[in-house]
């Protein structure tokens, strides 16, 4: 059987689309400023049957099960929990969380997703480090990731002196927290091990660029968050061996990949038929892939460079302390433009001005 010229090219942007990896160049920064993250709130995203928004905890960080107890920075008695802070898996690999902000998303696609980073920059160039979106930032950079590391700097607002007695700045500096790996040494037991990876694994690694892309979430992350997105299972497995070299040859073989499918399709457009099977398999095989994120532009070409990087935004990169926000105590009092992550228009189960997500550093 053959199809009508017409039915190709309808089905061309298909192929591109499904057969393209989310993936793309960014950057991070870090925080830890206590507050309740912003996928903490019920209703951010589509979750998979069982599960719930990220876990938060009471001031004495032990869990809570109300998804809609008001943010501890605001005053209520919900923060963010010790046990969502990064631990080194292997010498190349490590887990973690974070606020992020994809190019072309929005809460909704971030919520809870996993992505796998891999350091471009820094002495860890070459680590890779899987995070959970456990926070947003409407302040943040396209594509960038805000790192929830113990000590990294509270930024503006503060949850650490209520919930662990923090000094009335947080840790070290307000924006950046501390810069020796002995100030470990005055933390909480529940944050020690966080505040110290960033001088181990980490190496005192000051804002590393990285490529990332969008993994399925490893099991031992949504059991600490309690958070797992219904797409979820359709995402592509993560690089488990932490190898900088595994990555790449993937990366190629992904790219290959897509190129040959939107080459192929683009010459039975021209030549104006397709066999059935081919399509049949070919719409077989696109079903199976991941979506791809918006910062991907797959061209039909026989160059090996099939997809195009977004670059990611520098106006966000942290040189000298900026007073951002993220939203944390949006109030009645807040200025005539929408604050980050305001539920004003999406989220009626989140009481309007306690919004929060993160700071950047």
């Amino acid at each position: 059987m053959q199809l009508p010229t017409t039915v190709l090219f309808a089905l061309l942007p298909f192929f591109l689309q499904v057969n393209a990896q989310a993936s793309g160049s960014g950057k991070t920064t870090r925080y830890w400023d206590c507050c309740k993250p912003s996928c903490a709130w019920s209703g951010k995203a589509s979750l998979a049957a069982g599960s719930g928004p990220v876990g938060t905890c009471d001031v004495k960080d032990s869990p809570l099960t109300d998804s809609n107890a008001v943010n501890g920075c605001d005053g209520g008695s919900s923060y963010m929990c010790s046990d969502q802070s990064p631990y080194a898996v292997t010498d190349d690999l490590a887990y973690g969380y974070a606020a992020v902000n994809i190019a072309g998303g929005s809460e909704s696609s971030w919520c809870c997703a996993c992505y796998e980073l891999t350091f471009t920059s820094t002495a860890i160039a070459g680590k890779k480090m899987i995070v959970q979106a456990t926070n947003t930032g409407g302040d943040l950079g396209a594509n960038q990731f805000d790192l929830a590391i113990p000590g990294g700097g509270v930024g503006i607002f503060n949850g650490c002196t209520t919930e662990f007695g923090a000094p009335s700045s947080g840790w070290g500096a307000q924006y950046g927290g501390i810069s020796a790996a002995d100030s470990c040494s005055s933390f909480p037991a529940a944050l020690k091990p966080g505040c110290d990876f960033r001088f181990g694994w980490f190496m005192g690694a000051d804002n590393p660029t990285v490529d990332f892309k969008q993994v399925e979430c490893p099991a031992a992350l949504t059991k600490s968050t309690g958070c797992k997105r219904a797409d979820d299972s359709s995402m592509p497995a993560a690089d488990a061996s932490g190898s900088a070299v595994a990555s790449s040859a993937s990366s190629t073989v992904a790219a290959t990949s897509a190129t040959s499918v939107a080459s192929s399709v683009a010459s039975s457009v021209v030549a104006s038929s397709v066999a059935s099977s081919v399509v049949a398999s070919s719409v077989a095989s696109s079903v199976a892939a991941p979506s791809v994120a918006s910062s991907v532009v797959v061209v039909p070409s026989s160059s090996s460079s099939s997809a195009v990087k977004t670059a990611s935004s520098s106006a966000s990169s942290v040189v000298a302390p900026v007073a951002t926000s993220y939203g944390h105590h949006t109030t009645a009092a807040k200025p005539s433009t929408i604050a980050p992550h305001s539920t004003a228009t999406a989220i009626a189960s989140a009481p309007a001005g306690d919004d929060d997500t993160c700071d950047a550093e």
